[in-house]
């Protein structure tokens, strides 16, 4: 069989070395711009040039040339992971087979980008993955299957994207070769359980820690943005900017002291005041111990 792989990083590396491990032919379509170079993902357009499969990165997928090329490459059906993209209805009518989207959301929810953040920051209980048609309108058409993912009180957005990721990986596994009866698996999107998440909604660029926020807000932004090696939430002590790599469950009690304070050490790690609370610390990019019960963090 013949498919089309448009996506990106380690899900869609994956992907595309599990078709081929059945003997299919992939025409696999990478991110325009994509560096070519592994880093803390696999790059998706060197493992496609690497493993000797068709290959295109287009600047717009959408154009007419583009989309009679994919026309012409006879798919049993289109499939995008992560890909940077949003492909309009000119595609899909024309290229005449199903087109599939993995999002790493439980859809209806968290619809758009850093869906794994999202689910950090709004407190749910479980992330996932949803594999489900395309759609002009973004991450909206009928679901196909879906995998869940627990979310635990501690659980940073590192750590949550690869367990998503990994299940990314398994529901393709467990789908393929999308057998026309899971294609005829339409579960309409319920509108009104549905939220959406736009480019700079989540800010990953503001990286100081807001001590004046609610204590179960921040913590749970503290671990939205632990992602390493991309980025940490960052805190000033002094003279030195300090990286938190790991945030308590415990949401401890209120005091007077301001927010920011360093209320106790111990081996649990250093409590910090906030908004109605405090929050507990357990690692920074430097010993915790050099921190001390008093000391103000901006």
């Amino acid at each position: 069989m013949k498919w089309i792989l448009c996506g990106k990083n380690d899900a869609a590396v994956a992907a595309l070395e599990h078709m081929l491990e059945q003997g299919d032919e992939v025409f696999a379509i990478g991110a325009h711009g994509d560096s070519d170079q592994d880093g803390w993902q696999r790059s998706f357009s060197r493992a496609a040039r690497a493993l000797g499969v068709r290959f295109d990165a287009p600047r717009r997928i959408n154009s007419s040339e583009v989309v009679e090329e994919l026309a012409g490459f006879g798919a049993r059906a289109l499939i995008s992971i992560q890909y940077d993209q949003i492909l309009k209805n000119a595609l899909f009518d024309r290229i005449g087979c199903p087109c599939l989207n993995l999002h790493y959301a439980l859809l209806p929810r968290h619809r758009g980008v850093a869906p794994i953040a999202w689910a950090i920051l709004s407190g749910d209980d479980e992330a996932g993955v949803s594999l489900h048609h395309m759609v002009e309108d973004i991450d909206a058409g009928d679901l196909l299957a879906q995998a869940r993912v627990p979310i635990g009180p501690e659980t940073t957005g590192r750590e949550l994207y690869d367990a998503v990721s990994r299940a990314a990986a398994g529901l393709f596994a467990e789908s393929y070769p999308f057998s026309d009866a899971l294609l005829a698996t339409r579960l309409v999107q319920a509108a009104s359980c549905a939220s959406y998440h736009r480019n700079r909604d989540f800010d990953f660029s503001q990286r100081a820690v807001d001590w004046g926020r609610p204590a179960q807000e921040l913590q749970r932004w503290l671990r939205a943005m632990i992602f390493p090696p991309r980025q940490h939430p960052e805190l000033r002590h002094g003279e030195r900017t300090l990286a938190i790599s790991r945030v308590g469950a415990e949401l401890l009690a209120a005091s007077d002291a301001a927010p920011g304070t360093v209320l106790e050490l111990s081996r649990r790690g250093a409590r910090v005041a906030c908004v109605g609370g405090s929050v507990l610390l357990r690692e920074l990019s430097e010993p915790l111990d050099t921190l001390r019960a008093g000391d103000r963090l901006t």
